[in-house]
């Protein structure tokens, strides 16, 4: 791993940033305050981040895939994924609602969630390993947020941020992979009764398997892996869009129940 700062200063700006989110009082970039800054870096921070939270009681529930659509990669100006921890604190209840009052700038996305039966800890993982490794998918909400003062961020930036994860909430209607093929799969998302997105599986890197095998290949490089148990939020089929009190969306994805939720 190639660093450019060091373990003091990954723990001040995962400490900067916890404070941030505990407090919605949002801070400058990193990427513009510090001039050697590497993804390794970012990956660091993040961990640091974790850290705090574990000390706190939070309890990690799975991992998040970012910026896998053309229209991500588009929002953030970037070529590469990212990804971050699910915490049980951000799990929303099926078809209830997303509070406001403690974001500072949620946008929202419709996506596959992967729920693994057995553990992705050989090297490296292909297709089928993650493939027969997961129990069973479902539609998902995620909603993202920034503890920064705009969306106008780097990829390092938002891996430092915990990959902005902010909010999930899972479908109960679930599909196996014997039976569906995720990157034929066609979702729409409604915003307030009218349609803002049309798109496939294929969006998500060629397929959602393919973000999973991607993810579950990148924490073998940090020496982590993904376990039985783990939820994967695959990544977005389209980009996301800003949320507001009073928005409802709804995600319909062929083969599954549709999906809301409600921003108060």
């Amino acid at each position: 791993m190639t660093y450019g700062m060091s373990e003091e200063i990954h723990e001040r700006i995962a400490a900067q940033l916890y404070e941030a989110e505990k407090n919605n009082a949002p801070v400058g970039l990193l990427s513009r305050e510090y001039p050697v800054f590497t993804t390794a870096d970012a990956y660091a921070v993040q961990q640091e981040g974790l850290k705090l939270r574990l000390a706190d009681g939070a309890q990690v529930v799975g991992r998040k895939i970012g910026i896998t659509s053309e229209g991500m990669m588009k929002m953030l100006k970037c070529s590469s994924p990212d990804y971050g921890y699910l915490l049980e604190s951000g799990r929303l209840v099926e078809g209830g609602s997303c509070d406001c009052a403690n974001l500072n700038l949620p946008i929202v996305e419709g996506e596959l969630a992967f729920i693994l039966g057995r553990d992705l800890d050989g090297a490296p993982v292909t297709e089928q390993d993650v493939i027969a490794a997961t129990d069973h998918i479902v539609p998902c909400f995620e909603v993202c947020d920034t503890r920064f003062e705009s969306w106008d961020v780097t990829v390092r930036d938002t891996i430092c941020d915990n990959a902005a994860v902010a909010r999930f909430m899972l479908g109960s209607s679930s599909r196996t992979l014997d039976d569906i093929d995720p990157s034929l799969v066609g979702m729409t998302m409604e915003k307030n009764g009218e349609v803002i997105s049309n798109a496939t599986g294929a969006e998500v890197m060629g397929s959602p398997i393919n973000s999973v095998m991607w993810l579950a290949n990148k924490l073998l490089e940090y020496g982590d892996h993904l376990a039985a148990g783990d939820i994967v939020l695959s990544g977005a089929f389209a980009a996301a869009d800003r949320a507001h009190p009073g928005d409802s969306y709804t995600v319909t994805v062929r083969g599954f129940f549709p999906l809301s939720i409600q921003f108060s």
